[in-house]
């Protein structure tokens, strides 16, 4: 899909109101919410229900994603915990946008939960990251430009925290806020003209 059309579409997405239960509609089997993770760097990979009834947290699934999005820097035993179901669910509704949109693969999780160990030991972590708390991941899909990425993380219904990277995207269940990262920004040198 062209860029421009992958635009068109979120926008229409999101001026249709389009809310995680409208997802949930528009696929199969909605209330079974299934979030598919990919660990780079590693062969982990996850295909696991979170919810099976549209309410309540599936246990068995739940555990399968946080057990994927662990510090894999620290023992297991200090590095699986939690994480946010909120974060979830909303890594869950950037999925089925991009599923609704004919692109059909996983989430590849860069960074889910960090200890502070492994947050102080990271060039340009934030102090008080999001990662610690087990609410965000950075991301990127295999195909998909990051600027489509980020498009589908800010269209979700959820709030949260989004910031654009050259390799990956970060989602957070946080406040609404946004950022770029390690992009480069245009600078535009301006010259007196000659008269």
């Amino acid at each position: 899909m062209r860029r421009p059309d992958f635009l068109t579409a979120l926008t229409a997405a999101a001026l249709a109101g389009m809310s995680p239960r409208a997802v949930a509609a528009a696929v199969p089997n909605g209330t079974r919410r299934i979030l598919w993770l990919r660990r780079q760097g590693y062969g982990d990979e996850v295909q696991a229900p979170f919810c099976i009834d549209g309410k309540s947290v599936y246990e068995p699934g739940y555990r399968e994603i946080c057990w994927l999005m662990r510090d894999r820097n620290v023992p297991s035993a200090q590095g699986y915990v939690r994480i946010d179901i909120v974060e979830v669910e909303a890594l869950w509704e950037v999925q089925q946008s991009l599923l609704l949109h004919g692109i059909l693969a996983p989430l590849v999780i860069t960074s889910g939960f960090r200890t502070l160990q492994t947050n102080e030991a990271l060039e340009n972590a934030a102090r008080n990251s999001m990662h610690l708390y087990a609410k965000a991941a950075d991301m990127y899909v295999p195909g998909v430009s990051m600027r489509d990425l980020f498009d589908a993380c800010w269209y979700r219904a959820a709030s949260g925290g989004m910031g654009y990277y050259s390799d990956h995207v970060h989602l957070d269940s946080g406040t609404r806020r946004w950022w770029v990262g390690d992009l480069a920004i245009p600078t535009f040198s301006v010259t007196a003209s000659d008269g």
